[in-house]
């Protein structure tokens, strides 16, 4: 079916001021849609219709603006009393003389169209077929805050926001290097999101920014409304793999660094989410508290991370097969550890442990703030001591249970953490029905899926498969910056050095 955007396909604009205006009002539903503004104006005998979006701008400024204009254009008629002059004399003298930043000219039905519903003020005038735009929006934005994940003791505590203007602004503000390259797109059928494509120039392999161009040109769908998750998996082709082969992040610190590591920044404008890619399963481990400690601290909360990972989703599992044989087990330690019986299955235990973990985190969300606390106190009780007293579970599986879920939670990418949250349910469901088998085969399809992923052309287990020295030191020593001088090799940069 053919959208509203290629029906416009090349739908020249027409010289003649009423055409225009009756073929937009049919088109965008002037007079039914009360947030677009047709206002029709005669400055110095030069008809003209302003078209734009309620809402993007302030009313005094566009008073001003609009103000400015009449007396530019009588400045500019009186100039050429014959009206000989072009539409490209009037932008020109406009440009300099009216006190706003951009005018330019467009000469498309689908360009002015754009421009109207994306906020500029569009202006048709009689007797010309090209259309003047003055940008004066101001999107409606929340003003900048803390981001909510990946939250750091010491370090910037700007996160970004809805309005992907201040997002690449945030980014500029710590790259300033002339070499940054920001490209915009336009992305759905419907919805038209604006999508900022950001690399370095120097750095970036040009065969990823190639594949990312095409990719985005590519997305013909009307489903991108719902922000960076729909983009990355159109452009990632996601199907059933809970691994997430890109990395979201709200800090711009964050977003600048993977600049510089030679990887691409995708910011899509309604979401306070960057894009990072490609990324490994290691990407979404590291945390930037680390850069925010000095190079032990930050080797040994590395270390840390890594095992909370592993604890996460092999920790159940592994109880499991320890309560199917505890003569494994030295014997005091077995006597510690090991459930006492219960009518209930040890797997169905940690089954309902999980569902009721997951059940908690959604009723978190949702929960209005003044009421989270009792939530809390609610869940406590009822996931915790009244089911243990009930005999539903045993302490030692709600001990275990809890200590996988903060290992879940500690890690710094939620996408990681949930995609691990479903394979701690394969890991449980497979040590219980199979037991020690269960276990092993469940770790040999884990690292078949991972080391069979790839993030946009990127193995997904680098550098543990393949295998790579420099990355594997990476990965576990948090070295000092001074001494940092070489890049990744994975992404294939134009340059390995950081110097210059």
């Amino acid at each position: 079916m053919t959208t509203a955007m290629e029906a416009l396909e090349g739908v020249k604009v027409s010289p003649t001021l009423k055409v225009n205006d009756e073929y937009l009002k049919e088109l965008l539903g002037i007079g039914v849609s009360w947030d677009l503004i047709a206002k029709p104006f005669v400055f110095d005998e030069i008809k003209m219709t302003a078209y734009t979006a309620n809402g993007y701008f302030l009313t005094m400024n566009m008073v001003l603006i609009l103000e400015n204009m009449e007396m530019t254009l009588k400045e500019f008629v009186q100039r050429h009393p014959n009206r000989d002059f072009t539409i490209e004399e009037l932008v020109q003298y406009l440009n300099v003389t009216v006190g706003f930043v951009q005018v330019q000219i467009i000469n498309t039905m689908k360009d002015a169209v754009r421009f109207i519903l994306s906020g500029p003020l569009v202006i048709f005038l009689e007797g010309y077929s090209d259309v003047l735009v003055i940008d004066t929006r101001i999107y409606p934005m929340r003003s900048i805050s803390e981001p909510e994940v990946e939250r750091v003791v010491r370090g910037p505590r700007d996160g970004f926001t809805e309005t992907m203007l201040m997002n690449v602004a945030l980014i500029r503000r710590r790259l300033r290097d002339p070499r940054l390259r920001i490209e915009l797109y336009q992305v759905g059928t419907r919805s038209q999101t604006d999508v900022s494509l950001l690399y370095l120039s120097d750095v970036t392999n040009d065969a990823l920014v190639d594949r990312m161009r095409t990719d985005l040109k590519a997305i013909d769908s009307d489903i991108v409304a719902m922000g960076e998750q729909s983009v990355t998996e159109f452009l990632g082709k996601v199907k059933w793999n809970p691994y997430p082969i890109a990395r979201y992040t709200e800090r711009p610190d964050v977003a600048a660094t993977a600049l510089l590591e030679g990887q691409v920044v995708i910011i899509v404008d309604t979401t306070p989410e960057a894009i990072i890619a490609p990324s490994t399963v290691f990407h979404h481990i590291h945390h930037p508290e680390d850069y925010h400690e000095y190079p032990l601290s930050g080797t040994y909360m590395r270390w840390v991370m890594l095992l909370g990972a592993f604890v996460s989703v092999f920790s159940p599992g592994f109880f499991i097969v320890l309560a199917h044989h505890p003569g494994w087990m030295p014997k005091g330690l077995s006597e510690m550890v090991l459930p006492k019986p219960l009518p209930l299955p040890i797997g169905v235990q940690f089954i309902l442990g999980q569902f009721g973990v997951d059940l908690f985190e959604r009723a978190v969300i949702n929960t209005p703030t003044a009421l989270a606390t009792a939530i809390g106190v609610v869940a406590a009780l009822v996931f915790g001591q009244f089911a243990v007293m009930m005999n539903l579970v045993t302490p030692e599986v709600m001990v275990f249970m809890g200590t996988a879920v903060v290992a879940q939670f500690a890690t710094s990418s939620h996408e990681l953490a949930t995609a691990n949250r479903l394979a701690r349910l394969f890991m449980i469901v497979l040590a219980w029905l199979l037991g020690v088998w269960g276990f092993v085969i469940g770790i040999v399809l884990i690292i078949i899926v991972l080391s069979t992923t790839k993030s946009f052309g990127i193995p997904y287990m680098w550098p543990v498969l393949p295998f790579n020295w420099e990355g594997i030191k990476g990965l576990l020593i948090r070295a000092p910056l001074r001494g940092k001088d070489k890049r990744s090799t994975i992404f294939g940069t134009k340059t390995d050095t950081r110097r210059g």
